[in-house]
């Protein structure tokens, strides 16, 4: 029995050297501490810059879209343009040659009294 209270006792006294053993305090080294804030501000910068090549490159798909379909309308303007051309000589070529009446706006002064 004395044994056992002995033993007892030991585990007891290496129980409570255990519990009063503090971990030694890490410490943090400055450099690393600013290696790792500068990852993740990297990974924050490099999603911010995949959003913004995202948008610019939806807005340059809709300005080339946008042209081709201004284009077109330009052709389209050029072509009715060339057509009503066409037709102002055609209408100048068929139309007779009138000389310009002034006398026919000019009201008759002689007649009035």
């Amino acid at each position: 029995m004395k044994h056992t209270l002995l033993l007892l006792a030991v585990g007891v006294a290496i129980g409570a050297l255990i519990a009063n053993k503090k971990e030694p305090e890490k410490t943090v080294d400055p450099i690393e501490l600013a290696i790792e804030k500068s990852k993740e501000t990297m990974k924050k910068a490099t999603a911010v810059s995949a959003k913004a090549d995202k948008v610019v490159s939806s807005k340059i798909s809709e300005m080339k879209q946008t042209i081709e379909v201004l284009e077109d309308e330009k052709q389209q303007l050029v072509e009715q343009v060339k057509v009503m051309e066409n037709e102002i000589v055609a209408v100048k070529s068929v139309a007779p040659a009138q000389p310009f009446n002034v006398l026919a706006i000019v009201s008759d002064s002689t007649s009035r009294k």
